[in-house]
């Protein structure tokens, strides 16, 4: 099936009735979407907003179909998902680029910066925006938004984050950031900031909350990303949940034109998907949130109803609403504050009550002593992953983020972050972001400067942290089996390795080498913490 620019307004209606063995052609050249006449259906999106989404290219209920963009451009309008593969099997979507004409975040250069403020210049027509009192209203396409979610700076030099700079300069997310009218384009944000940023620098301005992704993959198998570009979206870029074999390759996550950010929160995310995860040299950079995130669903309980039977919760909003595990799945049952497990069952049905709530039967009698607040994870639905040949850099928050027991193996990239480079974690009482490692191999990479920024995105180039309330006092290790070898480390900082509570963890073979790219900050004098960890072996390494 070939697609030209008149197929836009029936496109939706085409590829929900295409058969499956169809490959979808479009003719080279620039597709503007909009939301208007799109696919419409109620997604709940895991750690994006759920609601009533737009699809411009829907796949739903399909086999063995591909998306080739011949190389177009796809330039979207308004509140609108490029891309869902539903309920599907065998699906490729290659050679596209995507971006929108208005983003969903804007920018602005820094004229002035004292204590008395900030004074921005934000270009009116590409980035339009309103002032009413002390309050300023971006405008977009059919959407507008007040400005309540942070302000970041950039380096116009480097193109990264700003030195320490941090989420709104030292403020974090406070509910507003009052402004007011300096006349002729000129805005002034007027709080009193701990963080001055540099003038001439950018601010990218935050002020959407994550409604439209750019690829949403859900409940499909055997996908395939090829020779793509992302320059933005208005949420992540790509988010799979309960997805089996996904390959992300050759794409590239990037701000197109002078824009300092590329999709609004995180390149890829992967939640409770199994089979093989594979990244391959792809780009990640100018995302306002991490490259990637692996990890399953801390679910709690909200009560006990029986020796089989509990009402589990999913606490964080932007988890609501997802799928908590189907029949057969085995569940690992834990303690939310040590994160040990305290037992494992199959889950005989699953009855959701609503978006928050749902009833689950066990096949067996649940253990004694299970309280609410205890948590499940679905074990049947965690994937290997494999990280090859990647570039992240120049984006706010940490690097690769990963939560799974399958098989890991990082190797061959080249990453920076402004904070952590692999950052390695698990909760069960904020973001309930599951997934205890038992093997994990990082090899060959070599990192640049991290942790440059925020110190609350990571404490060294590899951080390992499960949020865990005391765990010197566990009998056992939350995380096992991380192997750290071979790799190349240029940092500006002490601190390469932060470890709390793994069981086998090995440091071998690595060259540190010292940079001058920024002043140290003096947060951690050492290269290596190791908290509440056992059968440790950290190799003499060799500074350069």
């Amino acid at each position: 099936m070939k697609i030209g620019p008149a197929d836009l307004p029936f496109l939706g209606k085409q590829l929900l009735q295409c058969a499956d063995g169809e490959t979808i052609r479009f003719e080279p050249g620039d597709y503007h979407f909009s939301p208007d006449g799109a696919f419409e259906k109620y997604y709940y999106i895991s750690n994006n907003r759920h609601g009533l989404k737009r699809v411009a290219i829907p796949i739903v209920g399909k086999k063995n179909i591909t998306i080739d963009g011949g190389g177009s451009r796809f330039i979207f309008h308004g509140e609108i998902v490029p891309f869902v593969v539903e309920d599907s099997e065998s699906i490729v979507l290659k050679n596209f680029t995507v971006d929108w004409e208005r983003p969903f975040y804007s920018q602005g250069t820094v004229l002035e910066a004292d204590s008395a403020g900030v004074l921005l210049e934000i270009d009116r027509s590409r980035y339009p925006y309103r002032i009413e009192g002390d309050e300023i209203i971006f405008e977009g396409e059919g959407w507008e938004s007040g400005f309540s979610e942070g302000v970041f700076e950039f380096d116009v030099q480097t193109r990264a984050p700003a030195y320490r700079s941090g989420d709104s300069l030292g403020l974090g997310f406070p509910d507003r950031i009052r402004v007011e009218d300096a006349g002729d384009g000129l805005v002034r944000l007027t709080e009193k900031f701990p963080h001055l940023p540099a003038v001439g620098n950018a601010l990218v301005l935050r002020h959407y909350v994550r409604r439209s992704p750019g690829i949403h993959l859900v409940r499909s198998r055997n996908l395939l990303l090829e020779n793509n570009v992302l320059h933005h979206a208005g949420g992540m870029g790509m988010i799979a949940q309960f997805c089996e074999n996904v390959t992300v390759r050759k794409c590239s996550i990037t701000p197109s034109d002078d824009r300092f950010f590329s999709v609004t929160v995180d390149a890829t995310h992967f939640v409770n998907c199994r089979g093989d995860v594979r990244l391959e040299e792809c780009l990640f950079e100018g995302q306002l949130d991490d490259p990637a995130n692996v990890h399953g669903i801390n679910t709690r309980i909200k009560e006990v109803l029986g020796e089989h039977t509990v009402i589990a919760e999913l606490v964080h909003r932007e988890q609501q609403g997802i799928d908590i595990a189907f029949p057969g799945d085995h569940m690992r049952i834990a303690d939310n504050e040590s994160l040990l497990p305290i037992g494992e069952n199959t889950v005989a049905s699953v009855e959701r009550l609503d978006n928050r709530f749902s009833k689950i039967v066990f096949m067996k009698a649940l253990p004694e002593g299970l309280t609410p607040g205890h948590v499940l994870e679905n074990l049947s639905w965690t994937p290997n992953l494999h990280i090859s040949g990647c570039t992240a850099r120049n984006n706010r928050a940490r690097g690769f983020l990963i939560s799974t027991p399958g098989k890991v193996l990082v190797e061959n990239n080249r990453i920076e972050s402004s904070g952590a480079g692999i950052k390695i974690s698990g909760d069960a009482n904020f973001w309930f972001e599951s997934g205890a490692v038992r093997d994990v191999l990082i090899r060959n990479n070599e990192f640049g400067d991290c942790c440059y920024g925020c110190p609350v995105w990571g404490r060294a180039v590899i951080d390992i942290d499960p949020e865990i309330s005391d765990p010197r006092k566990n009998r056992q290790c939350f995380h096992r089996n991380i192997r750290i070898e071979n790799n190349r480390f240029i940092t500006f900082d002490s601190a390469i390795l932060f470890a709390r509570s793994v069981d086998g963890l090995v440091f071998r073979g690595n060259t540190i080498h010292r940079s001058d790219t920024y002043p140290p900050t003096g947060r951690i004098q050492e290269p290596f913490i190791i908290e509440a960890c056992k059968n440790v072996a950290i190799e003499e390494e060799i500074p350069v």
